[in-house]
């Protein structure tokens, strides 16, 4: 169906509009909606040759604004044998060596999903997986991407040896035996590219399978727009060419969605200088209608798991309690990249995950506004994993967007509840773990993202971490214990989280994010109002069609995401 317009009418339209929260009837007119209302004052708007689109009792919504992913190139990580969820190693290792012995064709083996918590130390090591594959290279990333688990074949592949550097040493590096050799543990992207680089791994058409996966796939899970948070395939001159593929190919009409993309930074030697000069280099060249690079990504920390992210206290279970963890900058050094980012009219988006680091982010945030104001800025805070009670009300204050990943509220891999209560003790994973409900109940705006690797690419779909969010339970774990229990949300914050809040961060507002009269035309339409159906079943309803930009890019009803 590739009519210039459309009349949507038959069940619920949730706008998104305060002024008009429930509608009708929407009439689309090439890329634009034109009407939003009662369906008697819709006859003006429409002819003959006006396609009907019938919500059958269904719901409308807007089309939903992943506000941090990384689409690009990311679905890379999510292939191979997957050992999500194990947490003995000697079953893991026995399932990575059936994988292997199950494709002896491939040159390398890949695969992801382990979890620092398994090992000791947090640190798995190359003697344990060459038990598993020692003929050929082998590299197991982590669940969330971070960091990466090599055997002896893949290093030598690499040529790691006691000499070898570590990128950033004590943020992104190797943990070494007595002699200097790495153990096989890359703690962190930069350590671990190289390696994936080394084996094979990284290639054009390994990152159009990828983008299949995701971009393409987009449609089908009613995203419409996203940010990418960071094409990681080393410096950031390596996603130049990325980001004009994706230029060229919204140009031959081929993007099924709106693309925000960020200039990042990732070591504390980067020259902020040179990284916004990058920054304003790439927002003016690289470009198209429907893709364009604008915020300034910086990585302040890594995850508080493997030791990367600074804590207010030590973890629970530190034998020491004298280890709070590190951030990759220092508070003066992120100041000075947010008053550049600032000064040249760019948002910054800065990764977080430990409380300590919150506050460092937060402190240098309030430090810039004091010396130049912060009127128009939309920087955000993601990820929010650990926030304390004192800083949860600062965002709002600093008109500091809070970033977060429902899915990760929960008992995640159905073992993560355990290994918060035991690293962080119960009293502080009550006050501060995945506060998603307390931002929303702060003021803060909040946005949704769900930040594959850390979500594997079928939790993208925005309905299963809607769920999360209302249920602080996986979807389809009924039975789950519920993580943090007070920090549900209700519907309608969650939507605005997917919707016009997302819009808002990625400076789209004006386009998108509500159903209202003058602003592009895209939408979802869902085969059952979301508001009448149990919190826990929300992920299993199906989505009838999406519209991007006027034209529709996934219909159910013929069973296919639509190519012009």
């Amino acid at each position: 169906m590739n009519s210039t317009s459309f009349l949507v009418k038959g069940g619920s339209i949730y706008t998104m509009d305060p002024r008009q929260p429930w509608a009708q009837c929407l009439v689309v007119r090439g890329n634009e909606i034109v009407y939003v209302g009662p369906e008697a004052g819709s006859g003006p708007m429409t002819d003959n040759a006006t396609n009907v689109i019938d919500l059958d009792g269904g719901l409308c919504l807007p089309g939903f604004i992943d506000a941090h992913d990384h689409y690009a190139n990311l679905a890379m990580t999510k292939v191979g044998v997957d050992i999500t969820g194990l947490t003995d190693p000697d079953v893991i290792v026995a399932r990575i060596r059936k994988y292997s012995l199950d494709h002896p064709e491939k040159p390398f083996i890949q695969g992801f999903g382990w979890a620092n918590a398994t090992f000791d130390g947090g640190s798995p090591t190359r003697a344990l997986l060459d038990q598993a594959v020692n003929d050929r290279p082998c590299v197991i990333l982590s669940w969330h991407g971070h960091d990466g688990w090599f055997n002896t074949a893949a290093m030598r592949a690499a040529e790691l040896t006691p000499g070898s550097p570590d990128p950033d040493p004590g943020v992104q590096y190797y943990p070494r035996d007595h002699e200097g050799w790495p153990t096989g543990h890359a703690v962190e992207p930069e350590a671990m590219i190289p390696i994936l680089a080394a084996i094979g791994a990284v290639s054009y058409e390994g990152l159009r399978d990828a983008q299949r996966l995701t971009i393409d796939a987009a449609p089908s899970w009613g995203v419409t727009s996203y940010m990418e948070a960071g094409v990681i395939l080393g410096p950031n001159e390596y996603a130049e060419f990325v980001y004009q593929d994706l230029v060229d190919r919204d140009n031959a009409g081929t993007i099924p969605l709106r693309i925000v993309g960020t200039v990042w930074s990732r070591e504390a030697s980067d020259d902020p200088a040179a990284v916004v000069a990058t920054l304003k280099d790439w927002n003016h060249r690289i470009r198209s209608e429907h893709v364009k690079i604008s915020a300034l990504k910086v990585w302040a920390d890594g995850t508080f798991m493997s030791g990367g992210a600074l804590l207010l206290e030590p973890l629970t279970d530190d034998p020491t309690q004298m280890d709070r963890g590190t951030m990759t900058f220092t508070k003066e050094q992120i100041e000075r990249q947010t008053e550049l980012a600032q000064l040249a009219g760019f948002d910054m988006h800065v990764h977080v995950d430990g409380d300590g680091s919150v506050r460092a982010v937060l402190d240098a945030f309030e430090t810039v506004r004091s010396k130049i104001g912060n009127e128009g800025c939309r920087h955000t805070i993601c990820h929010n994993t650990l926030v304390h009670p004192d800083d949860v009300r600062r965002f709002a204050e600093l008109g500091v967007i809070a970033n977060c990943t429902p899915i990760w509220g929960t008992d995640y891999e159905g073992h993560q509840y355990d290994v918060y209560e035991r690293r962080l003790g119960p009293a502080r994973m009550e006050e501060r773990l995945y506060p998603y409900g307390d931002l929303v109940r702060s003021g803060a705006v909040v946005t949704y993202g769900a930040d594959l690797p850390g979500s594997q690419i079928h939790e993208i779909a925005p309905l299963m971490q809607i769920e999360a969010a209302l249920t602080r339970k996986r979807p389809g774990h009924r039975d789950d214990r519920a993580l943090v229990e007070r920090q549900r949300v209700d519907l309608h914050d969650a939507l605005r989280s997917y919707t016009i809040n997302g819009a808002f961060q990625l400076r789209l507002d004006d386009e998108v994010g509500s159903l209202e009269v003058g602003k592009r035309a895209d939408l979802t339409v869902w085969s059952q109002n979301l508001f009448d159906v149990d919190p826990s079943d929300i992920h299993t309803v199906p989505l009838v069609l999406t519209m991007m930009d006027g034209r529709l890019t996934y219909d159910a009803r013929s069973d296919t995401t639509v190519d012009d």
